[in-house]
């Protein structure tokens, strides 16, 4: 079976992970407390593609037809500095950073855009205010960072997945998107 959707992340997995990404599994946890579905099904359903900084994730939108295949290609990237990749001042709405990164795509009708805001350090200080009991990692450290989104991921209740999609809209619009995707599909992938 095709993918419904792939996600491509800014965010570069930890080197020796396995193929485990521990962002991608807090996304998939949130699609699955949304329509009853756990993170490992969800896998057959949602690929992940995280990269290596956002020069790459600009470069592959050239190529969204085949990362997308016949569902949707879907970004998460950083709100904070894209704008200056992308030829755009800074301050730059979100509208006109969405057609810069739209125009080059080969595939415009696939490709949907969502913002962490500011970035991953915001993503994580989110975390540490709906789980209180998770320390705060160091962003930087791919080791710490991973730990505490798999927690966030595999131990935390759907309340504070929520509380974290409500400090992160462009997270909770993301997973509306894939919810949306995957809604259908059938139990066994």
């Amino acid at each position: 079976m095709n993918l419904f959707a792939t996600v491509l992340y800014e965010d570069k997995m930890q080197p020796g992970a396995g193929g485990a990404f521990p962002l991608h599994d807090l996304v998939l946890a949130m699609v699955g407390d949304a329509i009853g579905r756990e993170v490992w099904d969800l896998r057959k359903l949602i690929g992940k593609n995280p990269k290596n900084g956002v020069s790459k994730l600009i470069g592959d939108l050239a190529i969204t037809g085949l990362l997308a295949q016949e569902g949707k290609l879907l970004i998460l990237v950083d709100r904070d500095r894209i704008a200056e990749h992308v030829g755009l001042p800074k301050l730059s709405d979100d509208v006109a950073v969405v057609a810069a990164l739209r125009k080059r795509s080969d595939a415009p009708d696939k490709l949907r855009i969502f913002f962490l805001r500011p970035n991953m350090e915001g993503l994580l200080s989110s975390i540490a205010e709906c789980a209180p009991g998770l320390p705060i990692p160091r962003a930087k450290v791919l080791v710490d960072r991973d730990i505490v989104l798999n927690k966030a991921a595999f131990r935390e209740t759907k309340q504070v997945r929520h509380c974290i999609m409500e400090k992160q809209p462009g997270v909770a619009d993301l997973v509306q998107e894939l919810v949306l995707l995957c809604a259908s599909a059938p139990e066994d992938g």
